[in-house]
């Protein structure tokens, strides 16, 4: 079942049984011509390749699926092998319940729990439209009878045109190592530079995780459409991770409360890691996602 939300001049298309992700995001204009805010998920991309999907428990990439914690060591299928990599966490593979519905507002739930997986949680995703935007709340309750280490993200797929730029500040990125993990903080003015915007599409291929993201806005400008996105979020959803393909034309900003692989390296500081929940405790963030016109494409303040 597909559900459509429409208001506030925005449109999207959510399918509760592939993940809970959002498969299409519109912005009408003024003259009423509607802008792809998201980039649409097609039958000829792979699953997750577009839209906009929850991650939860963890956000992005655990090294070998493994980690220890509480004096045991866990292992999670590897779901990205070329990598040897556990990625995104478990809740984008599974379907979610639809319970509160309007015209312009859903809620959605998962309870997951599943054997030999130590982790029992509810998770909620809140999408729901308005003048100020769309607005996607998430939260995660451990249902387990453990402490569990536990992080969540949301990760929009947005169009990348050859002037499409996107700026934000933050306390620093970290350089990765050739598997995509941190490894250190960059000393040096990084390939992509959000503080000194410069058109993406002549951007070398990049993927690294911004720390302290502060303010937490973001803006992504279309020149070429005369639109400009800003992305806010708060709570748990600290960091932000981007991620600037060269072999395709879309740009992910990704709001997300730990680092990758952060169980693994405790060196990267407690700013960095994952949130550890005792049972019945919560994790919650919200993002949204608010576009306008931007004849001039003016210069960004963030």
């Amino acid at each position: 079942m597909i559900v459509d939300l429409s208001g506030s001049g925005y449109r999207v298309r959510i399918d509760p049984d592939v993940g809970g992700a959002i498969l299409t995001a519109e912005w009408a204009r003024p003259d009423g011509t509607a802008l792809a805010v998201l980039e649409p998920r097609t039958e000829a991309l792979a699953p997750f390749r577009a839209g906009c999907f929850p991650m939860i428990p963890f956000a992005n990439r655990i090294n070998h699926g493994r980690f220890s914690f509480g004096g045991q060591t866990f292992q999670f299928p590897v779901n990205h092998p070329e990598e040897d990599m556990a990625v995104h966490g478990f809740s984008r593979e599974r379907p979610w319940q639809v319970g509160e519905q309007t015209g312009d507002r859903v809620v959605l739930t998962q309870i997951f729990e599943a054997d030999g997986n130590p982790y029992r949680y509810r998770a909620t995703q809140e999408i729901g439209l308005s003048k100020a935007g769309i607005r996607v709340a998430i939260s995660v309750r451990n249902e387990g009878n453990a402490a569990m280490p536990f992080g969540i993200g949301l990760h929009p797929w947005f169009p990348k045109t050859a002037q499409t730029t996107l700026a934000f500040r933050s306390a620093g990125v970290y350089a990765r190592d050739a598997r995509g993990l941190p490894v250190a903080p960059l000393t040096q003015r990084p390939e992509f530079d959000p503080a000194h915007p410069a058109a993406l599409g002549q951007n070398p291929w990049f993927d690294g995780c911004f720390k302290n993201w502060s303010p937490r806005s973001a803006v992504i400008c279309w020149p070429e459409h005369q639109a400009s996105l800003t992305l806010t979020a708060d709570g748990a959803l600290r960091h932000l991770h981007v991620f600037v393909p060269d072999n395709r034309p879309i740009v992910c900003a990704e709001p997300v409360s730990h680092l990758p692989d952060a169980i693994n390296r405790p060196e990267l500081g407690a700013d960095c890691a994952m949130d550890v929940l005792q049972p019945g405790e919560m994790l919650s963030g919200t993002m949204t996602l608010s576009v306008t016109e931007a004849p001039n494409s003016p210069e960004v303040r963030l």
